[in-house]
């Protein structure tokens, strides 16, 4: 079965979700969107099958049977991550689109009230590019933090007003913009040609980048709108995947770099732009280096590896004048991970990685408790 191509009546929103091998978490999922009071009217829900396995196909037929103002499904062979948003955009109905990957959900009744904003705005003819929402993140034990768009407990923007994207990109505050904070005006996506890398996973990194190129608006919404469920083993996020993975995270970089290259010479972008993708692209080329040089178990570092990382990407750190460094995470020990590896070719030693990862560990919960409620 494929999508309808039938020209549908325009919903509010729509959601894409991507799903592989999902039927256990599927119906949650679903569950949370169509129980919304208005989600006939103004929801459409677009389950993409990336040629699952399981039962995920059928379960999400079944739903399409239940609610068919709603919900389509789109079957296809398996293409990973970014087939899935590439072949769910040119069926998307709705004057806004969100990803929902399958293990996670919304909350109902705050899916409600955004609706209701959206229409509020649409009616006084306001259709911001972007709108940005707080998120829970929902890790062991059910534990629940709410990633917000702040620094140190501070939240530097006004709920329920529109600004100038790049008035808000001078702050510089690269690590707010995150998938499951982000709703996208359809249009804006289109005008892009927007597409994600297709055959490797983590490509919702795109979707976290490219638009912020062109967007003009954002609007804050104070809606704890999406529970992400950081609790699944397995799951790309795992530490242990992103280990095994990295050739996926070198090739999606190669990829995000080229755009960055090909779209800061059209010199199409303002100054206040060009800064912001500067330090995202320099955040970038860190996580990288901070996988080899911290992240990675010492048994599967091996310095030839790194070596061969390092010939490659740090010439195009220096061409694009990237500032990279690396400090540990709780800045309070001040040694540059990257300073000491083109010093000495090896890792830190070992008893001061151990003593590092504790002062990381009491940093980030002293943070959590005083700042993240």
């Amino acid at each position: 079965m494929t999508a309808s191509t039938e020209k549908k009546i325009q919903k509010l929103l729509s959601l894409i979700i991507p799903t592989y091998n999902m039927a256990t978490l599927l119906p949650r999922c679903l569950e949370s969107l169509v129980s919304a009071s208005s989600a006939v009217d103004n929801l459409e829900v677009i389950v993409v099958n990336d040629g699952s396995k399981d039962e995920s196909l059928a379960i999400a037929q079944t739903w399409q049977s239940k609610y068919p103002d709603v919900i389509q499904v789109i079957d296809k062979v398996n293409g990973n991550y970014g087939s899935t948003i590439n072949a769910a955009l040119p069926c998307v109905q709705g004057v806004y689109v969100k990803i929902v990957d399958s293990d996670d959900w919304m909350d109902t009744k705050i899916l409600e009230s955004f609706l209701q904003e959206l229409k509020h705005y649409a009616a006084q003819g306001d259709y911001p590019d972007i709108v940005h929402t707080p998120f829970v993140s929902i890790g062991p034990n059910g534990v629940k933090e709410v990633i917000r768009y702040n620094t140190m407990g501070k939240e530097p923007y006004t709920y329920g007003q529109i600004y100038s994207l790049d008035e808000v990109l001078k702050d510089g505050y690269i690590r707010f913009f995150l998938i499951h904070s982000l709703t996208y005006r359809t249009d804006l996506l289109r005008s892009i040609d927007y597409r994600q890398t297709e055959g490797i996973s983590y490509t919702d990194t795109e979707w976290s980048c490219y638009p912020t190129f062109w967007a003009k608006s954002i609007l804050f919404l104070n809606l704890k709108l999406y529970q992400y469920n950081a609790d699944r083993d397995g799951q790309t996020m795992d530490p242990k995947v992103i280990m095994r993975s990295i050739n996926q995270l070198t090739t999606l970089t190669d990829k995000m770099l080229a755009y960055y290259q090909q779209n800061i010479r059209n010199g199409a972008l303002s100054e206040i732009r060009r800064t912001w993708l500067k330090q995202y692209f320099e955040n970038r080329m860190r996580i990288l280096y901070k996988l080899y040089l911290l992240d990675m178990p010492r048994e599967d570092f091996k310095v030839e590896e790194m070596e061969a990382f390092d010939r490659k990407y740090w010439p195009i750190c220096q061409a694009q004048d990237f500032h990279i460094v690396l400090w540990p995470e709780n800045k309070l020990l001040r040694i540059d991970y990257i300073k000491y590896w083109h010093k000495h070719h090896r890792r830190w030693p070992v008893w001061f990685e151990i003593f590092n990862h504790q002062v990381d560990r009491l940093a980030k919960y002293v943070y959590v408790r005083v700042f993240r409620k």
